[in-house]
């Protein structure tokens, strides 16, 4: 099984749709500055002839999905390519592999441009990639060597839907605390460097969600997204400081706040010490 296999099966995604979906991040970096050089095609061709994470893919076929990706770009504009692969790539750790692939073929000819730097800052915006794993991907292309599989990423948005999950649990949501609960995300080092109008239409689409009965099915795929009890701890922990962000425990919170540490597989003595912290 290859990387990119191993990957694909540990987030639950469709290896062969994961892998056209990065080639097109890739030429969506090789495409930031207006041009599409034979120097960058090669790029992509070596990176996915020199990695397993591609293993099994013909020539045929990868020149079937460069030719798709290209004409696509072409014909719809690179910022409709570009939430097109957001929309694709819900899960963070998608979205982040393909950023990670989209600098490495900007970085083909050793530096980036003006034009590159800003539409990957555009790309980072659009897939809500968080600045620590921006830092990374570029420090990683800078350094010439092609970055590998990332076997854990912050896992931003399940931090996030634990923290949404706790704020409409009463099922209400009014205008001025859906303020409180973005400036709230906005105040945590957890979401630091997400584009702000980005989180704004995340939290907003995810409250609507959990507001209207979303929760249940969420609380069941939670645990999946995490890699260590820490993180699962840290996801808690952020519920438990929106629950208690107005100084009081609804019954309804106090509730769902014992459904998310079963969901994480915490024991009641890690959930009280959280909560008294």
């Amino acid at each position: 099984m290859s990387d990119l296999e191993k990957f694909a099966q540990r987030y639950a995604a469709d290896v062969s749709d994961l892998r056209k979906w990065i080639i097109e991040a890739m030429v969506l970096g090789a495409v930031a500055d207006g041009e599409f050089d034979r120097r960058e095609s090669q790029s992509i061709i070596q990176i996915i002839a020199s990695h397993a994470e591609f293993t099994g893919m013909t020539a045929d076929d990868l020149r079937a999905d460069l030719e798709r990706s290209f004409e696509s770009i072409v014909n719809d504009g690179f910022h409709v390519r570009l939430h097109a692969l957001a929309a694709a790539l819900p899960r963070y750790a998608h979205r982040v592999l393909a950023f990670r692939a989209a600098v490495v073929v900007a970085f083909a000819n050793g530096r980036l441009d003006t034009d590159e730097f800003t539409l990957l800052r555009q790309m980072q915006k659009v897939l809500v990639v968080a600045e620590a794993d921006v830092q990374r991907a570029f420090e990683d292309a800078q350094q010439r060597s092609v970055p590998p599989i990332p076997t854990s990423v912050e896992p931003v948005e399940a931090y996030l839907d634990c923290l949404l999950m706790a704020a409409a649990a009463d099922s209400e949501i009014r205008d001025e605390e859906l303020a409180t609960i973005i400036a709230f995300v906005l105040s945590r080092d957890e979401f630091d460097g997400l584009d702000e109008d980005q989180l704004r239409d995340y939290i907003n689409q995810r409250l609507r969600l959990f507001a209207s009965g979303g929760t249940g099915d969420r609380l069941e795929t939670l645990l999946a997204d995490f890699h260590s009890s820490e993180e699962r701890e840290n996801a808690y922990g952020l519920a438990v400081a929106m629950t208690f962000s107005d100084g009081e425990l609804a019954p309804e919170e106090r509730s769902f706040l014992i459904r998310l540490r079963m969901a994480l597989d915490l024991d009641e003595a890690q959930a009280q010490r959280l909560e008294n912290q």
